[in-house]
């Protein structure tokens, strides 16, 4: 990148900045007079994690998720307002520099917690903060949902909703009518409404008893009310249709209003008042603004006014200056990409080339902390067989180098004649139920639509995801770096092992293997192929990890292989797979693509050099973030199926006659 193209990116950040700490000042004043009633303050998730009890959550994968139903953050709630505008002064540099990335190559996926229709950012914020700035109506996220027994939180979300949630589960648990009377809906949308009944339903219990002259429990006393006195109360309440003078309210509200109007007029008028009659004044006595109300809305556009003329305008401000070697975070970039890796190709060939990646490949070994051992025999439990959309798809448990059971599916056609070529797909950031097509995500049915095209195919459950989801991949990662291993490795030896599994079958041709993933998946795929020949096509969709911004302003530590930088780059990764086939596949329009094909150019030579240009392609697609199929069954068929030799894509034509 050219120093006029830093600077300008530097001047647009520095102007992002400043107008996005202008518009949070806005936004708080314009909340502090009562001229905006939308929420201006981040939910707290360990809040609405206390307040839901919320347990269990499953990954959801890769997702486009609507900015505007972000509404809160893991711990750095008090940052940002309810639109991600910055509140902290002292946020400016990162904040700057993550709207510099977000300017030159994009912003890698952050990550998100769904509760409901609301999402919170457990890593992100500040991605966040820019992409609204910067006018995105979406994000790429990788997303983890919470069961929400209670129906979760909407995209407006105020503490008051956690309140009424919170009470609302309480409700439930005490009168257990989800259980008596399932059909039951009893929402209320304010605080203190559910106490309320709970108290009508005790003292409707204790009438329960002096009527029958026998003990009724909790449970029975509410579903005798729900029956009896809730039920036809709301049906007095619809057909006076009411509710329509009380936008946004539902019909457990105006029980509520209704039972307190109700009481208060028959103590007025010292008389009983029918249900009928209260629901009859409390529509006529419907709510009109008060004084203050009208007061708000008068001088409204005055106050607006006011302040948008304090707004002082535009400003193009000096650039800062990128940090200095003096500085920690300066000393450490300068060292980190003035670095020359130690094994880093230098163009060898023949022999030397040979060599190169052997030294290479047994230094990635190293540093990813494997210590795989082929298996004769692989441990396998068949748990049951389906067909799906003419696939035959058998679930199975893998028993793993350390013992841990597996759980993958093998997909083939219900018509499969002979071996066939297979392929190991790797969910990434997903799970085996989309892989199969169980789910929907970016990862949705790629084993599938594979499998239909007459490969077997198998995923293996990913430590960390789906069914072992218990403690997440990053955690995972974090203990095994403790001993010199990381998560990436041990999921790699995992499919190592699969693929001592798929030889032994009968079905598969056990010389015409292809590994595929998509995002983390890719990068899964990418190292296991140049790790391992016994794969002779690959396809790596959506994987771009290595550089160094990403890593150290951004970074998602299980995309990364720890210490990699000092010996290599990730351009040199791909040549361990020359000059097997290997296809990159990029949505079109993306900065980040931008990037991924750098890396790729810097690697593509060395096929050329083999004379063999044909077998890698660099493929750029519209389908966004989702799994290019066609494309990967076009590349899979020409070299797996096509090719009458496959052991040919061992070699290069200008070492091997005749391939």
């Amino acid at each position: 990148m050219s120093e006029n193209t830093s600077a300008s990116s530097q001047i647009a950040s520095h102007n992002s900045w400043n107008q996005a700490r202008r518009r949070a000042f806005l936004q708080r004043l314009y909340s502090t007079l009562g001229l905006s009633r939308q929420p201006t303050e981040l939910l707290s998730f360990e809040e609405v994690q206390e307040k839901l009890r919320l347990t269990q959550n499953a990954y959801r994968g890769l997702q486009q998720v609507p900015l505007n139903q972000i509404v809160g953050s893991v711990g750095r709630y008090n940052d940002f307002t309810r639109t991600f505008l910055p509140l902290i002064e002292d946020d400016s540099w990162r904040w700057r520099r993550v709207a510099e990335l977000q300017a030159e190559m994009g912003l890698p996926p952050i990550e998100l917690y769904r509760v409901g229709d609301a999402y919170f950012v457990k890593d992100g914020n500040h991605r966040v903060s820019v992409a609204r700035q910067y006018g995105a109506k979406t994000i790429e996220a990788y997303v983890w949902e919470y069961e929400t027994p209670v129906g979760g939180l909407s995209a407006d979300a105020q503490i008051d909703e956690l309140i009424v949630k919170a009470e609302y589960r309480a409700f439930l648990d005490r009168t257990r009518l989800e259980f008596s009377r399932p059909e039951q809906s009893i929402v209320l949308t304010e605080p203190g409404m559910y106490p309320a009944l709970e108290l009508e339903i005790e003292v409707y219990r204790q009438n329960l008893e002096q009527i029958d002259g026998e003990p009724r429990t909790y449970e029975e006393a509410a579903t005798a009310w729900y029956d009896m006195v809730y039920t036809l109360a709301v049906d007095v309440i619809r057909e006076s249709e009411v509710l329509k003078l009380f936008p946004g309210r539902t019909e457990a509200d105006l029980y509520v209003w209704v039972s307190r109007h109700r009481k208060e007029l028959s103590e007025r008028y010292g008389e009983h008042v029918s249900l009928r009659d209260a629901v009859a004044r409390l529509a006529e006595e419907q709510h009109r603004p008060g004084p203050v109300e009208r007061m708000v809305q008068s001088v409204a556009s005055s106050v607006a006014g006011l302040v948008h003329s304090l707004t002082p305008d535009r400003e193009v401000p000096e650039p800062e200056p990128p940090p200095t070697e003096d500085e920690p975070l300066g000393k450490l970039l300068a060292q980190v990409q003035t670095y020359p890796p130690e094994m880093a190709y230098a163009g060898q060939r023949g022999d030397e080339w040979r060599q190169w990646q052997q030294m290479l490949r047994a230094k990635v070994w190293e540093l990813l902390g494997m210590t795989y051992q082929p298996a004769e025999q692989v441990e396998v439990e068949v748990l049951g067989t389906s067909l799906l959309s003419g696939v035959q798809c058998t679930k199975i448990l893998m028993t793993a180098a350390d013992g841990i059971r597996l759980p993958a599916y093998i997909m083939h056609p219900v018509d499969l004649e002979g071996p066939a070529p297979a392929l190991y797909v790797f969910p990434g950031h997903g799970t085996i139920q989309q892989v199969a097509g169980g789910e929907r995500s970016p990862h949705q049915g790629n084993a599938l639509s594979l499998a239909q095209a007459g490969y077997v195919t198998m995923t293996v459950e990913e430590r960390g995801f789906g069914e072992l989801a218990r403690v997440d991949h990053i955690a995972l990662d974090n203990i095994a770096r403790l001993v010199g291993r990381t998560w990436m490795g041990i999921t790699i030896e995992d499919a190592l092992r699969a693929l001592d599994y798929l030889q032994t079958r009968p079905d598969v041709s056990p010389d015409r293997l292809g590994v595929t993933g998509l995002g983390l998946g890719g990068g899964l795929a990418l190292y296991l192929a140049a790790l391992d020949e016994r794969l002779r096509a690959v396809v790596i969709q959506n994987y771009l990890g290595g550089d160094i911004d990403p890593l150290t302003v951004l970074g998602h530590g299980c995309d990364f292989v720890p210490n990699l930088r000092r010996y290599a780059e990730l351009s040199d990764v791909a040549r361990l797979i020359v000059p097997r086939p290997a296809l990159y596949v990029y949505p079109k329009g993306r900065s980040t693509t931008v990037a991924a094909r750098a890396s790729f150019d810097r690697m593509r030579p060395s096929y050329e050099v083999f004379r063999c240009p044909d077998r890698t392609r660099f493929y750029e697609h519209d389908k966004g973030s989702d799994y290019d199929a066609a494309v990967a069954r076009l590349w899979f068929d020409r070299w797996l199926v096509e090719e009458e030799d496959p052991s040919c894509l061992l070699w290069a034509p200008v070492e091997k006659s005749g391939c």
